[in-house]
């Protein structure tokens, strides 16, 4: 019978975290469409390494916005595959834009973060609207957060994500089904909540809120700057929203294996360092829902009867089924690639190990060209 208890143990507790993962899909924050657009001058900012192949869709959408920015900064941080010259490409459609030659990197920075201070100098607007390049605004992106910006300090977006290629598919919903997990959407909103959370590719914040708590600067070595900035402003007393924009902005963040695996490596790396315990339990919770039916089955079929291994087999079928849903219900993916959870959490933690390695070792991770020490 022990066999038994087990099962429904393991079926319990599988529950709770599916249980727990609905009530947050339900609790999620979307961003309205707002009626009329509030007042308000934004400064749009884009750091940019190396996209030459994605910036033009970012400022293509920006120059089809229903609330025109007062400015669109882009600052190019040192590449070299021609991403200025395509991003000035795009100055007769927007009038707005500036292109800036970021400034070489000082000792201490991060790449993303001196960009970001850099574009934020260079700024005159009320608001400051950081994008990443590969974001693709929709027209309403702008007057939508603007508005749904009102009644805070700042404003994080979580756009609809792109998948394209196999890698793809596998790996960017595995991470975000830890993200998620790590930082539900509503308590990120939450003054009483102690997490906080600013997704990089989409951050609205008012000026002087930017200036007070000292922007980029303060996070100026960190490989995670959005999440750890987040903490800066809600610790200062700020309060900070969050929100699904999948109507207003979609991403596609990686093309494929190489800067798939080279992205989640080092965002695997800094957030386990900042996330501490709760990036372990988190870590714990979804391989669980990944792993722990088919443990189970192996473990019954090494030493079991065949009714504990059907049963563990059920309990397998029915977490895939629980992923698939989630999986449908934010990226379109069809449900069946829930079976393919197991495979894409186990490649994330493989990276996420991987990295840990490298930086123990002194060796850091790599991001577009740079050696990052993970912090």
């Amino acid at each position: 019978m022990q066999w038994l208890f087990g099962l429904l143990g393991l079926g319990a507790a599988l529950a709770a975290v599916a249980a727990q993962d609905a009530a947050r899909m339900r609790a999620t924050p979307q961003l309205p469409q707002a009626a009329s657009a509030a007042g308000g001058r934004i400064s749009v900012l884009i750091p940019a390494r190396d996209e030459a192949g994605r910036i033009g869709a970012c400022l293509g959408g920006l120059a089809h916005q229903r609330l025109r920015a007062c400015e669109v900064i882009v600052v190019d941080d040192a590449s070299t595959d021609g991403t200025a010259d395509v991003a000035r490409a795009h100055a007769a459609a927007l009038p707005e834009l500036r292109v800036l030659a970021g400034q070489p990197l000082p000792p201490g920075w991060a790449g993303k973060c001196w960009a970001c201070w850099q574009a934020a100098q260079a700024a005159r607007g009320e608001w400051l609207l950081f994008l990443d390049a590969d974001v693709v605004p929709a027209p309403g992106l702008l007057a939508d957060a603007l508005t749904h910006a009102q009644r805070a300090d700042a404003l994080t977006l979580m756009p609809r994500q792109t998948l394209v290629t196999l890698a793809e598919r596998l790996l960017v919903p595995a991470f975000h089904t830890i993200l998620y997990s790590l930082y539900p959407l509503a308590a990120v909103g939450d003054a009483s909540s102690p997490l906080a959370l600013f997704n990089g590719q989409a951050i609205l914040i008012r000026r002087e809120v930017y200036q007070a708590t000292g922007g980029h600067r303060s996070v100026r070595a960190s490989v995670l700057e959005d999440a750890d900035y987040a903490a800066v402003v809600k610790g200062a007393g700020y309060r900070i929203r969050a929100a699904e924009a999948f109507g207003q902005l979609s991403a596609r963040m990686y093309t494929g294996w190489p800067d798939a695996l080279e992205g989640l490596g080092k965002n695997a790396v800094a957030g386990a360092r900042s996330g501490g315990p709760r990036s372990a339990w988190v870590g714990l919770r979804q391989g669980l829902l990944a792993f722990g039916p088919w443990w189970a089955m192996a473990a019954a079929l090494a030493a079991g009867p065949p009714l504990a291994a059907a049963g563990a087999l059920a309990l397998a079928a029915l977490a895939a089924a629980h992923v698939g849903w989630l999986y449908h219900r934010r990226y379109g993916l069809a449900p069946w690639w829930g079976l393919a959870y197991p495979l894409g959490l186990g490649i994330y933690y493989a990276v996420a190990l991987r990295g840990l390695l490298r930086v123990r070792g002194g060796r850091g991770v790599r991001w577009k060209g740079r050696v990052l020490d993970g912090r």
